[in-house]
């Protein structure tokens, strides 16, 4: 049975969280402490819904994210983060909303925005389950992956999984002004709507949201179950076939003159 089975007689089947959108970032030091800032704040914080809990948008795009950051800035995000890093991250939020917010920022200088560490930290963290997941449900056996590199045993990978799993901050919120009393699920961040949606990713039973290009070995959401390449893979793949037809029908045009 599908783990979203529960919500089907319920009017929501949403992820909801209270976001801050900005029109520029920049990374800047408070007390120590590298942030990344919001600037130019287009509106008020606003509750953000990820309708479909199989939709693994946010989740995706994280994932994506992280691949593109620079290795090894676990642990070492102050010395080691680029401008291209930043650059990046900027750029996601801008896109998809401030991901998570540091209340001691807030507080004490008046500006919104989250640490970087804290963010890579977490980001790190979901990458993590991610990696698990291809696993222990995939099968994944790519020397890429580090739990397949390091010869991590089944058993401990699915310890490893639950303990993520097992501090996963989702609240039911009782919503009583509708026909038929329903519930809104909850999560304090973007951050936290990731690692919930990675969560029922691995309770499904009915084939999974999250695909893994067999090109270029990322993860992207699909939309049917036969999908095997990201978007750019297939973009790729359709031009190639059609400039391999054009070729094609170029050679055959050129044999026809011939004769």
């Amino acid at each position: 049975m599908s783990p979203y089975a529960f919500l089907d007689n319920h009017a929501t089947q949403e992820f909801t969280c209270l976001t801050a959108w900005c029109g520029r970032y920049a990374a800047e030091t408070y007390d120590g402490i590298l942030y990344l800032v919001g600037k130019e704040r287009k509106k008020d914080k606003k509750v953000v819904t990820h309708e479909k809990i199989g939709l693994t948008n946010i989740l995706n795009t994280l994932l994506r994210l992280y691949e593109r950051l620079s290795d090894d800035l676990y642990g070492h995000v102050v010395e080691r983060i680029t401008e291209k890093d930043i650059e990046l991250i900027a750029e996601w939020c801008i896109r998809y909303g401030m991901p998570m917010e540091s209340g001691e920022l807030w507080e004490h200088h008046s500006r919104i925005g989250f640490r970087l560490d804290t963010f890579y930290n977490r980001l790190h963290k979901l990458y993590n389950c991610y990696l698990l997941w291809r696993v222990l449900y995939l099968g994944d056996i790519s020397e890429k992956n580090f739990y397949v590199s390091n010869k991590i045993t089944i058993a401990q990978c699915r310890t490893y999984l639950k303990t993520n799993m097992a501090l996963l901050n989702i609240c039911m919120m009782p919503v009583f002004d509708t026909e038929l009393p329903t519930y809104q699920l909850v999560c304090p961040d973007l951050l936290e709507i990731a690692m919930a949606q990675m969560f029922f990713e691995c309770m499904n039973t009915d084939g999974y949201n999250i695909g893994v290009c067999t090109v270029c070995g990322s993860p992207f959401p699909k939309s049917r179950k036969n999908n095997t390449l990201c978007e750019e893979c297939q973009r790729t793949k359709y031009q190639r076939t059609r400039d391999k037809q054009r070729m094609v029908a170029n050679i055959k045009k050129k044999s026809e003159r011939t004769d």
